[in-house]
């Protein structure tokens, strides 16, 4: 039996035009063409996928209770270089368990100053080399 042939090879479903791959749009919804929408931009898609990481909290995924980095639950904690560093450590760790496959960090910034936490974030999405960034604030309340 040829590889081509085993009931496993995937092959025929890699698309040179999709190298990020295949995705659902987020939220979910119905086509033109009344299948599964797919995302418009795959980097959108890529980006989407960091933004729910960082803000998901571990535990809220009943079936991936490790899933996340909790970032909105910082708001209520205290807002000193120490937990600057410990967001720094999460952040960090999550994005490389879940999203390795996707992204490598190029720049990752956490910045406690006064009563505001900011997260720089800065990169690389694996499938076409782009960098992207974005900066997450939030206030203690």
């Amino acid at each position: 039996m040829a590889d081509s042939d085993h009931p496993l090879d995937t092959r025929h479903l890699r698309d040179p035009a999709r190298p990020l791959g295949r995705h659902l749009a987020f939220p979910f919804r119905i086509g033109s063409d009344g299948r599964c929408a797919a995302p418009a931009d795959p980097l959108d898609h890529v980006r989407g996928e960091v933004v729910q990481l960082l803000l998901t909290a571990p535990g809220e995924r009943p079936f991936l209770p490790a899933f996340g980095a909790g970032l909105k639950r910082l708001v209520f904690e205290r807002n000193d270089p120490v937990a600057a560093g410990l967001a720094k450590a999460t952040v960090a760790r999550n994005l490389s368990r879940w999203l390795g496959h996707r992204v490598t960090v190029e720049v990752l910034e956490v910045d406690a100053s006064g009563s505001q936490l900011t997260v720089d974030l800065r990169y690389r999405v694996l499938a076409t080399g782009e960098v992207r960034g974005m900066k997450l604030q939030g206030e203690a309340r």
